[in-house]
């Protein structure tokens, strides 16, 4: 009974909320509409239709702002000057084709026509013609013939718009034409030429007819003279010349009555400051009243319906959203394994689906397939010392629920260039069994360092000091194991000493960088210690080796902070150094010495003021301050090489798309072998470099190539679709329309 009435709660509340979300909105619009549709509605009609003149107003500004814009093209236009066009025949169709190009940017242009002071003929984008061809053969107008029309076009001085009457091709049936005629150049007192555009009426009432909506009346609109242009009548007996008349009683905007043959009418007027163009609609009053008392009826018996039938909707409702609630709620319990009494006194329904929702699989599955990434990433930052807080490193083992066997660590770095070309497959066998791999008293975890060539493996050990060697050799020959069996070669592996904790490991990773270049000159294959580099230092009088090889590993590698710090060590530790002047000094040359090494196999310039301080000093202190100015310029140095080198590589990698996107086999595997890269550096490469995931890049490209051919071809959709690269036709079509809303042959009917 207890789940019974929790539900039924439940449903009471859909119930309440239902009639609460009727009642209220339907009392308010009931009195709204009311009130509007009996006291109102005559105002809002009217205001309504004032709003839409002056947006047909604005349209055609624009439209007349477009044709004067042209005309100021036309006069500038090499190929249409007068000196051009009368070169000879070549620039006569030369000049007929731009009129044509002129015509089609111009959706509301039947014609463009030019004509030139002092010819007898006329250029459209139809051909040339004499005036008199043009007004009686192709336009066929009734009330002006072709010397009238070239006299006006001689005279005009100022943009001039006239209706004009024409018969249809092949029959006696009159349809009305603008002519647009606009004085070249624009604004010039003394004009070479005019350019005049045709546009059929027809393509002006289709603008201002939808005004009247379902309402009978006239719309209407007249030059500056109070001469008409166009107008559009449903149902109504207002003649033109009545409309001209009543128009010039009332030159200004707004909303009037007016009188007209006995009958009572409603106009309403709006006028650009533009064109100085007059825009009216004049309505019957008569109907308004009529409309209103119709409304008013049917108003009553419409609320009459709804309140009869609203609270039975919300029932239905109510039952129709609260039965799915149930059934939901009922399995969320079966995989909990919760009895209902229980699950109740806790929850109700939407409570009991909302934690269900938080732990569902599909968001797991999405989480799982993000961690491999997100997981290399965060092993690249702490290697390279971009996370030094112990607080971000614990929470991302928590949160990936990684279980560390000691606080203890070290690096082990493998070299990959150098060798034959490795597949991509045999390079993510290798990254996938490094990405956590199980070594003798340790665990590893493997990633690619792709911009120093080498894979590098996070060791992380409980063992103690003493054990800490054996350790060492142990993971170092699994790892070497696990190179043959998927690459099938011996590598050299570099191992850094142990540090204690995990924001230390950028140390151990230099140290480990450092010994394998050290054994880069000799045989391939082997274990090299970092340790075992400085084991030659016999004494404690020279300062420490160690700290000489970290250094200058990390410039290498353009870690300034890790240079310094060696650096740093290197000088507290000559500053404490009991040993005569000479030996000193001895020391210090061989620090300078290493600087300039290091510079030389960068090939890498000293700058004057670093020499300087280099040559002269007189203090450990300014021996420093000049060390510090050199590891600033060999760290931007390396920092800028490599940005360098990244950009290169993903110019090469576009352009390689680009010349192969064509292909039906181009996948990422195939680019990724190409280059040399595993799949995830590739992917988040891609990604860095274009802002696209590379399927999404081929695809755009795939793309704007068959929109290309649309455009330029006339070749089969089909074909068209193949020779980019997609062997499902139908497939890429659905796509297509996704992405651009038409079909193929849709674009190509709009772009043709």
């Amino acid at each position: 009974m207890k789940r019974k009435l929790n539900n039924s709660r439940l449903f009471y509340q859909f119930l309440l909320s239902h009639v609460l979300i009727f009642a209220i909105p339907f009392t308010i619009l009931s009195g709204v509409v009311y009130y509007n549709a009996v006291v109102r509605f005559k105002s809002e009609i009217e205001t309504s239709n004032v709003y839409k003149l002056n947006q047909v107003k604005n349209t055609f500004d624009l439209l007349v702002r477009g044709l004067d814009n042209t005309a100021s093209r036309i006069s500038i236009d090499r190929h249409l000057t007068p000196f051009m066009v009368r070169s000879g025949i070549y620039n006569e169709m030369e000049a007929v084709e731009e009129l044509s190009k002129y015509k089609v940017n111009n959706t509301i242009v039947d014609e463009v026509a030019l004509y030139f002071h002092g010819d007898r003929q006329l250029y459209s984008s139809i051909g040339m013609n004499s005036f008199d061809t043009f007004t009686e053969r192709i336009y066929r107008f009734s009330d002006i013939d072709g010397d009238r029309l070239a006299k006006e076009m001689s005279e005009l001085q100022l943009p001039e718009i006239r209706r004009i009457q024409t018969y249809l091709s092949g029959s006696d049936q009159k349809q009305n034409m603008l002519l647009y005629m606009f004085p070249i150049p624009r604004n010039s007192q003394s004009p070479y030429g005019t350019v005049s555009f045709i546009i059929r009426e027809s393509v002006m009432t289709d603008l201002v007819g939808p005004i009247l909506g379902d309402f009978n009346g006239s719309v209407y609109i007249s030059d500056a003279n109070g001469r008409i242009l166009a107008s559009r009548s449903r149902e109504n007996n207002l003649t033109e010349q009545n409309a001209i008349n009543e128009m010039s009683r009332h030159n200004e905007e707004g909303i009037y009555n007016a009188t007209i043959g006995g009958e009572r009418y409603s106009l309403m007027q709006a006028k650009s400051d533009l064109t100085g163009w007059s825009y009216v609609i004049a309505m019957p009053t008569s109907q308004f009243l009529d409309r209103v008392l119709e409304m008013r009826t049917f108003i009553l018996l419409i609320c009459s319906a709804v309140v009869a039938f609203g609270i039975l909707i919300a029932v239905l409702l109510s039952t129709r959203q609260y039965r799915p609630i149930r059934s939901i709620a009922e399995y969320a319990r079966s995989l909990q394994g919760r009895s209902p009494a229980i699950a109740d006194r806790r929850h109700n329904e939407l409570d009991l689906i909302r934690d269900s929702v938080h732990a569902t699989r599909d968001l797991m599955e999405q989480i799982n397939h993000q961690r491999p990434i997100v997981r290399e990433q965060f092993f690249v930052r702490l290697l390279v010392g971009s996370i030094k807080d112990s607080g971000e490193i614990t929470a991302f083992m928590a949160r990936e629920n990684m279980t560390l066997p000691g606080e203890s660590c070290f690096v082990a770095v493998i070299p990959t260039d150098g060798y034959e070309h490795i597949s991509t497959q045999s390079r993510e066998e290798l990254l996938r069994m490094l990405s956590e791999v199980a070594l003798p008293g340790a665990v590893g975890y493997g990633v690619e360092m792709i911009q120093d060539n080498v894979i590098a493996i996070l060791i992380v050990t409980g063992c103690d000091v003493t054990a800490m060697r054996e350790t060492q050799e142990e993971s170092a020959r699994e790892i070497v194991r696990l190179f043959e069996q998927c690459w099938g070669i011996r590598p050299t592996v570099g191992i850094g000493n142990p540090v204690s904790g995990m924001p230390l490991v950028n140390r151990s990773y230099i140290e480990a960088s450092a010994a394998m270049e050290a054994n880069a000159r000799g045989r391939r294959g082997g274990i090299v210690f970092f340790d075992e580099l400085s084991e030659w230092q016999e004494s404690n009088e020279w300062y420490s080796v160690e700290e000489q090889i970290r250094m200058v590993q990390s410039m290498k590698q353009g870690n300034k902070e890790a240079a310094r710090t060696a650096l740093a060590t290197i000088m507290s530790d000559l500053q404490g150094k009991d040993v005569s002047l000479f030996y000193l000094r001895c020391m210090c040359f061989d620090l300078i010495n290493t600087f300039l090494r290091t510079m030389n196999e960068l090939k890498l310039n000293i700058q004057q003021e670093h020499r300087r301080n280099l040559i002269e000093f007189s203090t450990l202190k300014q021996l420093n301050a000049g060390m510090d100015g050199l590891i600033d310029d060999i760290c931007d140095y390396v920092q800028a090489n490599k940005e360098s080198k990244s950009s290169a590589l993903g110019a090469d990698i576009l352009h390689y798309i680009g010349q192969h996107y064509n292909e039906y086999d181009l996948n990422l595997e195939k680019i990724a072998d190409h280059f040399r890269m595993s799949l995830s550096y590739f992917s988040r490469f891609m990604k860095d470099q274009t802002g696209y995931t590379f399927t999404d890049y081929v695809t755009h490209l795939r793309m704007e190539e068959v929109k290309r051919q649309l455009k330029s071809s006339d070749l089969p959709i089909k074909n068209i679709v193949t020779s980019v690269g997609y062997s499902d036709v139908s497939n890429f079509m659905r796509k297509f329309k996704n992405t651009e809303g038409l079909t193929l042959g849709q674009y190509r009917k709009l772009h043709s």
